[in-house]
């Protein structure tokens, strides 16, 4: 039935045009433009949100704010772009605004997919503004009902955190399980057997996941660590450095500031300098832009 309304939403506009344009062609014409100012009217938040993901997509965070915000700020804009809204702002670091977008979706009728990414993003807030307690819960309730990549992905890792490295590993491994082409789920893997003492078992995850060339700096990081403690450190600054050439945002589990200071403690301890500027920026995401469905 929806498939019919939309074909016919698209079809009686089309004929009248063609109607009018066979009476005169400056109706047409009029006709034309007429329609066009309609539809951009009744769509203008999903046309913003097409400006602002197509930015993103460019890694032109600035020019996504500006036109993502123009769509939320229409009354129409679909949960859908409010979601992507929030977890922009949330990259950024705008906590107040994001919960504020996030507030409004929660009052929408959200499809399944909708209902998981807001609490996916719901969970990622919680998290910053430094309620990891409620966070976990949020996505340990949500899993008897949704399962998927990025709930593994988060969870997971909120079960780092936590300190419960016993959990963790079991709920990780059984994350790997479901997908272990997910770069942040192999990270989170890794990063448990690293924090365990586990270093064979890190460096056999972390050299799998090396070949998948991952665009975040967390999986070159934390590769690093585990090369450090298996006494290799000159191969650990390498991948130091490679982990300094990616982006982080506010989502990011490791910061620039973190990985200089452990390139300098490297650099001392191997007697090795390599680079006496930071490397240029690869093209990539943080590790928060790494979920998939």
């Amino acid at each position: 039935m929806k498939l019919v309304t939309s074909l016919l939403k698209i079809a009686l506009p089309l004929v009248v045009i063609f109607l009018l344009l066979k009476v005169h062609i400056l109706l047409g014409i009029a006709a034309a433009v007429a329609i066009v100012v309609y539809f951009f009217i009744r769509n203008k938040s999903a046309f913003f949100a097409y400006l602002g993901n197509m930015n993103y997509q460019q890694g032109k965070q600035q020019e996504a704010l500006m036109w993502l915000n123009k769509a939320a700020a229409e009354k129409n804009c679909k949960a859908m772009h409010l979601l992507g809204f929030s977890f922009l702002l949330l990259r950024l670091g705008k906590l107040e605004q994001a919960q504020e977008i996030l507030v409004r979706a929660e009052r929408m009728s959200l499809s399944r997919e909708e209902k998981m990414a807001y609490l996916t993003n719901a969970s990622l807030l919680l998290w910053k503004q430094g309620r990891l307690d409620e966070a976990t819960v949020m996505l340990e309730e949500a899993q008897s009902e949704y399962k998927n990549t990025n709930l593994y992905g988060s969870l997971g890792y909120f079960y780092i955190l936590s300190g419960d490295l016993d959990k963790a590993l079991a709920y990780n491994q059984e994350a790997f399980d479901y997908n272990n082409k997910s770069a942040v789920i192999a990270d989170n893997l890794g990063q448990t057997r690293l924090l365990r003492g586990e270093y064979e078992e890190a460096l056999a995850m972390y050299e799998e996941l090396a070949g998948q060339k991952p665009t975040f700096p967390e999986a070159y990081y934390n590769y690093g660590l585990v090369l450090e403690a298996l006494g290799r450190s000159e191969e650990a600054l390498e991948q130091m450095e490679k982990a300094l050439g990616y982006p982080t945002s506010l989502l990011s589990t490791v910061t620039h500031e973190e990985i200089k200071a452990k390139i300098a403690e490297l650099e001392h301890k191997t007697g090795v300098s390599r680079n006496e500027e930071a490397p240029p920026e690869e093209e990539g995401e943080d590790r928060s832009s790494q979920q998939e469905a």
